[in-house]
């Protein structure tokens, strides 16, 4: 017998499907680690699975690393996966339940489907007929129901997990990094905060200070020139001591300088009035 391709479980699993393809009814073909070359045949095609088996092309081009990576797979989970098959045989052996490299495989494969749903963009549709190779609770298949059965808790654990990886891969999300805005310095100690004590706060704290500061200032937080306002307000804080302000950026600035011209005008009266 010649060196196992990969590990012995990969090996034997892949001489399984080989033998018994032709025999759809046959047991051994629809045990779970057979079940998994048919899945992994499935999204790849047999060609990019069977043939690095024969060639014994693990890792260099065209071998069986580089085809489950080529929709973007990574190679780190591509080894792991390759050990599971491994550690869910001496888990089975050890009656361990739930099989945690059982639920690790199945993952896996999801993952792998929707590397290749993202990459080749298929059509939707197709997720159902991918789901008829998943153990899923939903899947009449005995033989991969008498298999959730024996290795899991809760069956519902993977059909949960692909719903969330379905849904990502239906909605175009954008993920941008949240920009730490913080004020004005004044704007903190006037109201009693050290610089300390900002830098310190986390950006959901700092988000609820900076709110704070606003409505205490009677600025409208939702303006685009909102800090412009609050310098002015702050302005105004230092020389008169007091809070003037609608709650409108230009309306506060109209009532700012009306407040300034009436003291101008007061004062114009004393001086002419000596």
């Amino acid at each position: 017998m010649g060196k196992p391709f990969i590990n012995l479980a990969v090996s034997k699993a892949i001489e399984n499907y080989l033998k018994y393809k032709g025999k759809l009814e046959e047991p051994m073909f629809s045990t779970f680690p057979v079940f998994v070359i048919r899945t992994l045949i499935y999204i790849y095609g047999e060609l990019d699975i069977i043939n690095p088996y024969i060639t014994q092309n693990e890792h260099n081009m065209g071998g069986f690393d580089s085809n489950l990576a080529k929709y973007g797979f990574s190679l780190d989970k591509i080894q792991d996966f390759k050990n599971q098959f491994l550690v869910y045989e001496q888990e089975l052996s050890l009656n361990k339940v739930p099989n945690t490299a059982f639920l690790k495989i199945e993952k896996y494969l999801i993952e792998m489907y929707f590397c290749k749903q993202k990459t080749m963009r298929i059509s939707v549709d197709l997720q159902e007929e991918f789901k008829t190779y998943l153990y899923l609770p939903e899947n009449s298949n005995p033989f991969i129901q008498q298999e959730l059965n024996r290795v899991v808790l809760d069956k519902n654990e993977l059909s949960l997990y692909f719903n969330s990886l379905a849904f990502e891969a239906n909605h175009n999300f954008s993920i941008e990094e949240l920009r730490r805005n913080t004020l004005v310095p004044e704007a903190y100690t006037l109201l009693g905060y050290s610089l300390d004590q900002i830098n310190t706060l986390s950006d959901v704290d700092l988000r609820n200070v900076n709110n704070q500061i606003y409505a205490y200032f009677r600025v409208n937080a939702n303006l685009p020139d909102r800090d412009d306002y609050l310098q002015k307000a702050i302005n105004y804080y230092k020389k008169y001591g007091n809070r003037v302000t609608s709650g409108n950026g230009y309306v506060d600035f109209l009532l700012f300088a009306s407040v300034f011209a009436t003291a101008i005008f007061i004062l114009i009266l004393v001086f002419f009035n000596r």
